[in-house]
């Protein structure tokens, strides 16, 4: 046999996690993320305590979140859960506020506004209001892979990007908008789970070296971001995709707070 039963340990009793286990794959900040042969994915925050492969059995050990300080950030989610939209299809992106893709209702916004980068072309769009929600609504003529960021000035400068591909087939490469703080992907693909996933830290359009990048996921429980990198001489970080749904990577800088949506196909 090639796949183990995994169990966690918690305050000196075992429980199984998942059966049939036939992967492992560590991943930073302690996460774990493994499948079975069932085809059952799942991820964990743990370490390795014990390997007992004889009798197909792995321990592991979980390990809690540290606290940290806290703040404000806003992002961009497209209201579509298959990767892109259609040629003709209207554009819809929802602009939240809050912590670790976990939006605060009562927050407040102070100076708000949206710009579209197309084809290298700057235009700013308007911010509506739906049931509460600030809504970014895109013009239907568009069929190609675009750009959208969000900017609130206020005691932080705020910034929210993404990246939509509008039609089919626009897999061309991807630049920077040139903001002061700005998360690039280091090229457009459809992201899927199970595959690694590259971003670019840029200030001033220059690569910023040894930053953090937090990165989150729609389906996270952590109060705090389950995953925090560190941007090597290029500015570049790595992850390995272990969630369903849309990711979130978080920078700041000084005074500066960018995120970025990753758009990943379900």
């Amino acid at each position: 046999m090639c796949e183990a039963n995994v169990y966690i340990s918690c305050q000196g009793h075992e429980e199984l996690l998942m059966k049939g286990v036939d992967r492992i794959v560590p991943g930073e900040g302690h996460n774990i993320f493994m499948e079975n042969i069932f085809g059952e994915r799942r991820v964990i925050k743990a370490r390795i305590k014990e390997m007992e492969l004889v009798h197909n059995r792995i321990i592991l050990e979980e390990v809690q979140n540290a606290t940290s300080n806290q703040h404000d950030e806003i992002w961009l989610e497209p209201d579509t859960n298959h990767g892109h939209f259609h040629a003709g299809e209207t554009v819809r992106l929802k602009l939240h506020k809050g912590y670790n893709m976990h939006a605060d209702t009562w927050v407040g916004y102070s100076a708000l506004r949206a710009f579209l980068v197309n084809d290298g072309v700057t235009e700013e769009v308007d911010i509506d209001e739906k049931n509460g929600t600030k809504e970014i609504c895109l013009n239907r003529k568009i069929d190609s892979l675009v750009q959208v960021y969000a900017l609130e000035q206020g005691d932080q400068e705020r910034y929210a990007i993404t990246w939509i591909e509008v039609g089919h087939h626009h897999h061309h490469g991807t630049k920077p908008a040139g903001l002061p703080l700005e998360i690039v992907p280091c090229e457009y693909s459809h992201a899927r789970m199970g595959e690694k996933y590259s971003i670019q830290v840029l200030k001033d359009g220059k690569s910023l070296a040894g930053t953090e990048v937090r990165v989150t996921y729609n389906s996270a429980k952590n109060r705090d971001y389950p995953h925090r990198l560190t941007t090597d001489e290029e500015g570049r970080v790595n992850l390995f995709l272990t969630a369903r749904g849309n990711y979130l990577f978080s920078v700041s800088n000084e005074n500066t707070i960018c995120t970025f949506t990753l758009i990943k196909n379900y």
